[in-house]
């Protein structure tokens, strides 16, 4: 269209000429700028209800469509799939768990969905790799054994709460999108590319997003809610996965610098927040867990070979003990998870370990813990079927109530905050030992590839920081998972395997043991 000075514009015939040129364009804004609004205020207005239930699943699909096109551009989109319904749970965690597809006792939980989805399509496209790797083989004989055995009477006994109870095992589907997503990248020449931008939106964006616990009631309150199988459930505010996410941004500042912006304009004041938004996010979760992967962490990477960040890393901890004690010492209050954030309570957090010094809530939960411990173990040594098959899904594990509820009623403990004691009381020996190797085989590869010393240059380059991160990353979680249900929650049960897939593989072609083809070479 012509350029028109304001003089020409002022006749009536340019005008009206201008008017004809822009038709659609006026139409869009009288649509999106009147009409529309005023349609949605006069529908609130008479079903407000009805609005919001409308609302929530056009804020699901903006949400999709957003991961979606961020996940992993130029990636087949059932690899799309896979990578932002993961991505979804490690960083919105919880919430992102509870967002189900469906009515009534129909429920499937949307991230599950998914990745089936897109498992369906990799699986058979990357099996000619899949079926030479034993970890494979194992996690679809534990997929598929202890439901068989347990689910068809569980369910008729127990109803939903069986449902629910074996998605621990249905989440070993992380497991093989691990595998799967890495072979196929590998045959695609795209994995590098694939796991640097995964990488940097799970680190960078976890963190960044953990940056906001302090806010996190606020968030709760404005943020839209999904009805999941029992109650509506905010999607943004949960800060289930930020204290991991936090440790491992200040991991990967060391093992995978190159995560981080290269420009030092954007770099420094971004890993600056980082740092704080970590600290911030491990010191208002008071976790005994936390503190001490915080704590380890310069002797991990010390151990692997970053020499320098064990005295920064413990400079940073020095600086986060040094700022506890001046918010005690000028009585700032500042509420974490349990008590006031000060250097007694953190001090007290951790003495509570022994479950008879240190402040009184975290030297009950050692007490409970052990009851709970000692009633899952209980319940399955009661025949040697429990022992050997386990107890199935359904019923609670622990014997025990905590106080509360809508009406002051006790809740049931279902899990004994113990995913090894779970899944050995839930599955017996049998999954258990299938369970173990799944877990512990990938950890040990990792540590092995960050070992490494005959690599070359580039491949020692993009692998052993990498595998170090890896290793970081699933050595805190199966240290929370002693005293916590981190395999029995979703969000974390997702980082975990996923992580574990991916290291399996990695570590098996570097080191030689498989040979992973060019997509369409024979």
């Amino acid at each position: 269209m012509a350029v028109m000075s304001w003089a020409s514009f002022g006749s009536l015939s340019n005008m009206k000429a201008w008017v004809q040129g822009n038709i659609f364009a006026l139409f869009l804004v009288a649509f999106l700028g009147l009409a529309l609004p005023g349609f949605l205020a006069y529908w609130l207005m008479i079903s407000p209800f009805l609005v919001l239930y409308v609302a929530r699943y056009i804020v699901l699909v903006g949400l999709l469509l957003l991961a979606f096109q961020i996940a992993i551009r130029g990636a087949p989109w059932y690899v799309r799939v896979v990578l932002a319904m993961i991505l979804g749970q490690m960083l919105f965690n919880y919430g992102f768990s509870n967002i189900v597809i469906g009515a009534g006792g129909a429920k499937f939980t949307m991230a599950e969905l998914g990745v089936a989805i897109g498992l369906l399509f990799l699986l058979p496209k990357t099996f000619p790799v899949l079926r030479h790797i034993p970890a494979f083989w194992v996690c679809m004989t534990a997929l598929l054994v202890p439901p068989a055995i347990h689910l068809y009477p569980n369910i008729r006994d127990y109803g939903m709460a069986a449902l629910r109870d074996v998605l621990s095992v249905v989440d070993l589907m992380y497991f093989l999108a691990g595998l799967s997503v890495c072979i196929y990248g590998l045959m695609m020449g795209r994995w590098m590319a694939w796991r640097m931008r995964f990488l940097t939106i799970w680190i960078i964006g976890g963190s960044i997003y953990g940056a906001m616990a302090p806010l996190s009631p606020y968030i709760l309150a404005i943020s839209p809610g999904f009805q999941s199988y029992q109650q509506t459930i905010p999607v943004l505010g949960h800060m289930l996965t930020a204290p991991y996410n936090a440790i491992a941004a200040v991991a990967a500042w060391y093992a995978v610098p190159r995560l981080y912006p290269a420009a030092a304009w954007l770099r420094y004041p971004l890993v600056v927040v980082v740092m704080l938004g970590s600290l911030a996010a491990i010191v208002l979760a008071q976790s005994r867990n936390l503190y001490g992967a915080f704590l380890l962490l310069p002797v991990v990477l010390a151990y692997f070979g970053y020499r320098k960040a064990f005295s920064a890393t413990l400079a940073g901890v020095v600086l986060m003990i040094a700022a506890l004690g001046l918010l005690e010492t000028f009585e700032v209050k500042i509420p974490g998870r349990i008590s006031d954030v000060t250097l007694s309570a953190f001090v007290d957090r951790i003495l509570s370990v022994s479950g008879k010094h240190g402040d009184a809530v975290g030297a009950h939960g050692v007490q409970q813990r052990m009851d709970w411990w000692s009633s899952s173990l209980n319940k399955w040594s009661v025949s040697p079927e429990t022992m050997v098959f386990g107890l199935g899904y359904g019923q609670a594990l622990t014997n025990f109530s905590a106080p509360g509820g809508d009406y002051g009623e006790g809740v049931v403990v279902r899990e004994p905050h113990n995913s090894f004691i779970s899944s050995l009381s839930r599955g017996g020996v049998v999954y258990l030992c299938l369970w173990l190797y799944l877990i512990l085989s990938p950890v040990i590869a990792a540590a092995k590839g960050a070992r490494m010393t005959n690599l070359d240059p580039e491949t020692s380059m993009n692998y052993r920081g990498v595998a170090t991160l890896m290793v970081i990353v699933m050595g805190m979680l199966l240290l929370t998972a002693v005293s916590e249900p981190i395999f029995e929650t979703p969000s974390i049960a997702a980082m975990y395997y996923f992580v574990a897939g991916v290291a399996i593989v990695e570590y098996l072609v570097v080191s030689g043991r498989i040979r992973v083809p060019a997509l369409g070479a024979k």
